[in-house]
């Protein structure tokens, strides 16, 4: 008789499906098992790629007595280590800098921070360069993207809407800027434009006198390309200003091109035309032999430095603001005049406010000329002057030398050595941020009791009635008239002294 044991030699149908329920469940374990493992070395590769450029960023800083400009600055231009998979993010704040690392492997991203340890997260973005218009503000930010708030009427926040925002909104990066990131900002009254990573130029908001330059007088939302079909064509743009119906580039022929309001001569073409397109300004005369290094456009003149280290400027010249002697306007460029305060002189930098101009000259002071009624010229006086006069160097700037100055509507700002800024003229709104609504004929310094204590100013830009800095923490604060959100504090109550703006939207 064959034992009834013996027969039982196969699987039931029950025991066979748990048999690979089973084994599934263990090649799930196993997988998982795999991936929390590999995931763990990827992220443990990716803290020793930060480690290891920290070290790097570090010897740069010791050996350059600065930290690199970018990564691709670093180690001698040779960039930072990474390993495959791996994408940084680098930004220089408060003296030092962020550096965030994210890996596809490691699903993840870490970052770290001058004397730091390794972190999990990325950098939070900071504030790279800002510029006023006259009821909204602008900015870059770390990402390379372009920010505004304040006054939307005319779409000049490029955000695709007319809605006024008391908050940083993000510049449309579809469309015309698909794929673009952003190197230079400029604000007009009430457009905007900016150069983008392909070196073209790209325009936003009001557009009734072609300002735009993209071959229409029709307002837009977003960015939109200026024309490069005529003037422009095969070139590519180095820097970029805008006035209050018009703009200005310097193109890589280092020669400067303008669009939009002419009626002043404001374009520099020997017309009073106005043009939708870009139209060359005239290179013979005054400019003859020379190229253009520096471009500011005011409200309807412009100024610049000539390769010969003079300034040149054009368009109305009603209150001196063309400083050459003259009441004139000038729809082609004349030279400012050298004869007096600046005999013997360069210029460094030069700014084009409402109906004045200051510069930088170079013994490191600033020199201003132009309508001088609200004091503006910080010459301890109230006349106009069509040549240029020397600012005040006693009291707030006794022994300081300037490093960037600013002009707007009736106030002039400036960096000083001490790295702190001071203002003078039109107070009315407290746009010299002094706790004051007193005009001023000679520099004051910006308060530095609140926000700003213990801080250094890195850069400053003036609005029309408003004025911002950055900071050495890369934040923005600003001071003056902010009826339409242009502090970007989410608020429209304006301020005596600086208060913050809010940081780029994460």
């Amino acid at each position: 008789m064959i034992n009834p044991r013996l027969k039982q030699t196969g699987f039931t149908i029950v025991e066979l499906l748990v048999v690979i329920v089973v084994i599934g469940i263990l090649a799930a374990i196993s997988i998982i098992s795999y991936t929390g493992v590999s995931q763990k070395a990827s992220i443990a590769t990716l803290k020793s790629d930060l480690s290891s450029a920290s070290t790097r960023l570090g010897l740069d800083n010791v050996n350059d007595g600065n930290y690199p400009a970018s990564v691709a600055a670093a180690n001698g231009g040779h960039g930072l280590q990474k390993s495959p998979g791996t994408t940084y993010s680098y930004n220089l704040v408060s003296g030092g800098y962020c550096l965030s690392a994210t890996s596809t492997a490691a699903g993840t991203s870490y970052h770290i921070t001058t004397g730091g340890a390794v972190e999990s997260g990325t950098c939070a973005s900071t504030w790279a360069q800002i510029v006023g218009g006259n009821g909204h503000t602008c900015a870059i930010a770390s990402d390379n993207q372009a920010y505004c708030w304040g006054q939307n009427t005319y779409g000049q926040l490029g955000n695709n809407s007319t809605t006024q925002s008391n908050v940083p909104v993000a510049v449309t990066n579809t469309g015309a800027l698909s794929g673009k990131t952003i190197k230079s900002i400029a604000a007009g009254d009430m457009h905007t434009c900016a150069i983008a990573s392909d070196d073209q130029a790209y325009c936003w908001g009001y557009n009734y006198r072609g300002e735009l330059g993209n071959n229409s007088t029709t307002q837009s939302n977003v960015p939109v390309a200026v024309d490069t079909s005529g003037v422009l064509n095969g070139k590519t743009i180095q820097s970029i200003s805008a006035g209050s119906y018009y703009t200005c580039v310097i193109a890589s022929d280092n020669q400067v091109y303008c669009w939009g309001y002419n009626s002043t001569g404001n374009l520099g073409n020997n017309s009073i035309i106005q043009s939708n397109i870009p139209v060359a300004v005239v290179n013979t005369g005054a400019l003859s032999g020379k190229t253009v290094k520096y471009l500011s456009v005011g409200y309807s003149h412009v100024c610049v430095i000539a390769s010969d280290n003079q300034s040149y400027c054009w368009g109305l010249g009603n209150s001196g603001q063309l400083g050459n002697n003259s009441l004139g306007n000038s729809s082609v460029p004349v030279v400012v005049n050298t004869a007096g305060v600046l005999s013997g002189k360069t210029i460094k930098t030069i700014s084009s406010g409402n109906s004045h101009t200051c510069s930088i000259a170079s013994d490191d002071q600033a020199y201003c000329w132009g309508y001088d009624y609200y004091g503006q010229l910080g010459n301890n006086s109230t006349t106009n002057s069509s040549v240029p006069v020397a600012v005040v160097t006693t009291g707030a700037l006794s022994g300081k030398t300037i490093l960037y100055i600013t002009s707007d509507a009736a106030h002039t700002c400036a960096i000083a050595s001490d790295n702190q800024a001071y203002c003078w003229g039109y107070n009315t709104y407290g746009q010299l941020g002094n706790n004051s609504t007193s005009q001023s004929n000679v520099p004051v310094a910006v308060s530095t009791t609140g926000v700003l204590s213990g801080k250094t100013v890195v850069a400053i830009a003036s609005g029309f009635y408003h004025t911002c800095v950055i900071t050495s923490e890369h934040q923005i604060y600003s001071w003056g008239l902010n009826n339409y959100g242009q502090f970007g504090n989410n608020s429209t109550t304006d301020s005596l002294i600086p208060t913050a703006t809010q940081p780029p939207p994460q």
